[in-house]
């Protein structure tokens, strides 16, 4: 049903975003990628064509589309054609293989699927297998005026800025956006469902961190189907500002931006922080126009941080939350002293503050909140916490309980109200930014013949923050290499998940009733990076 509302959405929508600054700012630079510089205008006007032209083919508010593609300008338009129209965009993780790319689709049933040319593969085994997909659209991320995305836009239509009329839904705060999905508990990847007012929200937070103004250019490299990612970009643009968006990270060309370009803002997980200082040659790097550096999703050693400092100054800002928590807590620029007192060196391992808002509470197992330095787990109530797991209401009812988003890591606050983070309840592996479960890790690589038992940890890797290492018990009279193994275990399961590493064993060892002991397994390794978790 159609909202009986007034053209103009609610303030607190992302519709309003595209809208008000189409209509206050139509001139200004929105987007730049490669040769395209698209006005807030420009961007506006090819959103509404899109979403007119999805709408003419039957699309309706509510209706799920997915994108299968690398970062481009075309993806940015399908998001802000779905915020337009109530669409609601699945971003696909294009990392993962054909089976995990048609389990996404089939738990949110789209009805159209855009992807780029690279993943015809996969895309061929969704067209065999989905039920709910009417249509495929290819995006040739080119700007090629014939291909069936370029089409789709000249075949919509964009009433002008100032007209009455409105050919769409008008999104309410509280309609799903987006559905991003994140490894769970089952091994399956589950689709977190985060509504208008949510996105709206925590880019409203995160550009108030940081004091970003409508004169900012952020560089935009990590992949758009990444929350982190789309949160930035919104960062930016509910000011005002500008992205620069790049196909991906690589650490010699985000210098040669940085040397020629203003930017002024820029976000990085702690391994692309690594790689890009391992790029400076007998230590020249060109001076750069940054004032802030967002760094966030995985844990950062104490001396990476001090190393970015020292090259970049006092720019950063850690950002500590989740694909289903959002934006959480916040560690400032003013937080961050490379030689400060005793009290403000430890803030450097500190995961920052609560941001406005946000309740933090540090429980037990029996959910009794803990007193200041006691660790249990985090668990957090804010207005844009993600509305659940799309269809899977027991995930969502374990997660979410009694208004509090349990975080699943184990946390201490001190008295000054500051985050410590010490350990992880689940056994998730944050390895370069990408979330990985052990549990399918070892389903890949129990299907190998010679392998009678296996267990997967993450450890601790200086790069890519978290490694994976399995372990692995061969059957009776078996061997297998550990190349062979990780090579094997490749062709199961996307390539980033794959184990670093294989320790063999002769029995996995076992708690009382019988479960493997990962604490077991995981304590030779955690024990002696104390303190280096964050």
């Amino acid at each position: 049903m159609v909202a009986k509302m007034s053209v103009m959405p609610e303030t607190n929508t992302l519709a309003f975003i595209l809208r008000n600054n189409a209509e206050t700012i139509p001139d200004k630079t929105a987007i730049t990628y490669k040769d395209i510089h698209y006005s807030y205008l420009e961007h506006y006007q090819r959103a509404v064509k899109l979403a007119s032209s999805l709408s003419s083919s039957g699309c309706k508010a509510g209706d799920r589309i997915a994108i299968l593609a690398k970062n481009c300008v075309e993806y940015l338009e399908l998001y802000s054609a779905c915020e337009i129209a109530g669409f609601i965009i699945v971003p696909v993780n294009f990392r993962l293989t054909k089976s995990e790319i048609q389990h996404v689709c089939d738990n949110t049933s789209p009805v159209v699927c855009l992807y780029t040319a690279e993943y015809e593969s996969p895309i061929e085994l969704v067209k065999l297998e989905s039920k709910s997909i009417r249509a495929f659209i290819r995006i040739d991320a080119s700007n090629n005026a014939q291909d069936q995305y370029q089409e789709l836009i000249n075949s919509g239509t964009a009433p002008d800025i100032n007209s009455s009329e409105n050919q769409f839904y008008i999104p309410l705060a509280s309609d799903p956006a987006c559905i991003i999905h994140t490894s769970g508990t089952t091994g399956h990847p589950k689709g977190a469902v985060l509504s208008q007012s949510a996105l709206y929200g925590i880019a409203d937070t995160i550009s108030t961190d940081a004091d970003i103004q409508s004169d900012d250019y952020g560089l935009l490299m990590q992949p758009l189907f990444h929350v982190g990612a789309k949160f930035l970009q919104l960062a930016h643009h509910i000011r005002g500002a500008t992205i620069k968006l790049e196909l991906g990270f690589e650490p010699a060309n985000v210098w040669r931006i940085l040397a020629r370009e203003n930017i002024t803002t820029m976000q990085l997980v702690p391994t692309m922080l690594d790689i890009l200082l391992d790029e400076i040659k007998d230590g020249n790097y060109p001076q750069t126009k940054l004032k802030t550096i967002f760094y966030s999703t995985a844990p950062i050693r104490e001396s990476l941080l001090r190393r970015g400092l020292e090259v970049f100054g006092q720019v950063f800002v850690q950002q500590y939350g989740s694909t289903e928590g959002g934006q959480i807590t916040s560690l400032a620029k003013h937080h961050h002293i490379n030689d400060g007192s005793e009290k403000e060196q430890k803030w450097l391992t500190s995961a920052g503050t609560a941001n406005p808002g946000v309740d933090i509470s540090i429980v037990n197992n029996e959910g009794v909140v803990l007193a200041a330095g006691e660790p249990g787990e985090i668990i957090v109530k804010h207005s844009n916490i993600m509305q659940g797991y799309w269809n899977d209401i027991d995930s969502t009812a374990s997660t979410i309980v009694n208004g509090y988003l349990h975080m699943g890591d184990i946390g201490y606050l001190d008295e000054e109200g500051f985050l410590y983070i010490v350990d992880r309840k689940k056994d998730m592996i944050i390895s370069g930014g990408e979330n990985i479960y052990p549990r399918e890790v070892e389903a890949a690589l129990i299907q190998h013949p010679a392998v009678s038992e296996t267990a997967v940890i993450g450890i601790p890797d200086e790069r890519w923050g978290e490694a994976v290492l399995a372990f692995v018990v061969c059957k009776e009279n078996e061997t297998v290499s550990e190349n062979d193994l990780i090579q094997y275990c490749k062709q199961q399961i996307a390539s980033y998940k794959k184990p670093g590493a294989i320790k063999y064993l002769d029995a996995l060892p076992r708690i009382a009733t019988g479960k493997v002991d990962k604490v077991s397994l995981r304590r030779p390794y955690w024990q002696k990076n104390k303190g280096n978790l964050i």
